[in-house]
Formats: structure tokens, sequence, C-alpha cells
């Protein structure tokens, strides 16, 4: 099976991530493991989202400048590597290529909008009220990981993994021999989790990507 090697380049960033997570900084309270650190201030204050301010979230997602920008710039790659191959070449190509990484998106959205709203989980990023990189990098190491719940309080981000790995494995209704596999949909679950990471690092150190309530 050929991978694009942004694939391999994603996948290494997530585990870097956790790696550095786990050995570089300190870690969690082990009374209380799920919960964040005190410098996420506004996880510990932001009214809850209620289902359909959840559903609006997952609309601009989708629809906004990270999923048209983000499937533009995942299908370039892909054009550029010609992964995968069966797609060919060219406008073609290329259309193939970002209608599949579109529908990816939206897939992904629609499941962690689902299971976020049965498990009670919050979407949103909040940014740290530290000033050193090192405490920002945590902060959003740990947001990939652990999500605010709606009673308030934090547990790990199941919404979130469930649905990168589940959308890595429904994506093969439409992927060719090369990448439909089990192995390509844990793959693509990486990538996606990668992708939450980096959002999760724009939204942190580049203030005009956040919701405009966090935007301090």
């Amino acid at each position: 099976m050929r991978i694009a090697p942004q694939f391999h380049l994603l996948h290494g960033f997530l585990a870097a991530s956790i790696v550095g997570w786990l050995f570089g900084v300190p870690t969690l309270p082990a009374q209380n493991p799920a919960d964040l650190p005190a410098q996420v201030g506004p996880t510990k204050s932001a009214p809850p989202f209620s289902i359909s301010k959840k559903f609006d979230y997952r609309v601009v997602q989708t629809f906004g400048l990270r999923g048209f920008v983000g499937s533009a710039f995942g299908s370039a790659i892909g054009q550029a590597r010609d992964v995968p191959y069966e797609w060919g070449e060219g406008v073609g190509g290329y259309a193939t290529r970002y209608a599949a990484s579109f529908g990816t998106n939206l897939s992904h959205q629609t499941m962690e909008f689902t299971l976020e709203s049965v498990l009670h989980e919050d979407p949103r990023y909040f940014p740290s009220k530290e000033k050193g990189f090192k405490a920002r990098m945590k902060n959003v190491l740990l947001q990939t990981l652990v999500a605010r719940k709606d009673s308030g309080g934090n547990q790990f981000a199941y919404a979130r993994i469930a649905s990168a790995f589940g959308t890595g494995q429904l994506v093969n209704v439409w992927q060719p021999n090369s990448t439909g596999s089990v192995g390509g949909g844990i793959e693509r679950g990486f990538i996606i989790l990668g992708a939450d990471t980096f959002y999760n690092f724009l939204q942190e150190f580049f203030p005009f990507v956040r919701p405009r309530a966090l935007r301090k």
C-alpha cells in the first residue's frame, strides 16, 4: 500500500507530541488525572455549549476556512505525490482528491458532533493564560487528548479520539485499493488527530483563529 509522505509526517508529529507530553512536561496530579492544569482558566468558567451551539461549531469547521483550505492543501500534497495513484493526475485527479478530502472532513465533523453531544463533551479549545512557550505547548497537546465536560471538569476526549479513528475506517468506502484498507484507516485516524493538534496550535498562538468569545 502506497502512503503519501504527509501521512507519515502528521503521524510522526502526533506521536512526537504525545511522547513530549508524557515525558517532557510535568504529569497531572495523581489524585485527579483528568483535570486540566491551572493555566487553562477559560475551561473552568466558560458557559457550557448547548447542542445547537455544538452543531453551529461543527458547521463552521466543515464549511469554514478550515474545511475548504485544509481540503485544498491536503489534496495538493496528494496530487503532487500521485496518491492514491488510482485517481490519476490533472484536473480530474485533483477534483477527486479534493472531494474525498472534503468528504472526510464532513464525515469527521458529523461523527464528532454526534459523539460529543451524546457524551456531553465541549468541542472548544481553551487558550492558555501562561506566557511561556512550553506551558502553552503543553496546553495545546493536552487538549488534544482531554475535553471539558458540559457539567464541568474534564475527561479523556472520547468523542475526538473515537471520531478520528471511526472516520478513518468509514471513508474506506470511497478509497481505492491502495489506501482503502484497515491499515489505511488507522493511518487516517492519526492524520485527523494530528490535524486537530495543529489546529489547537493555531488557536493558541494565533488569536484570530480562535472563536470570538476566546479572543482575549
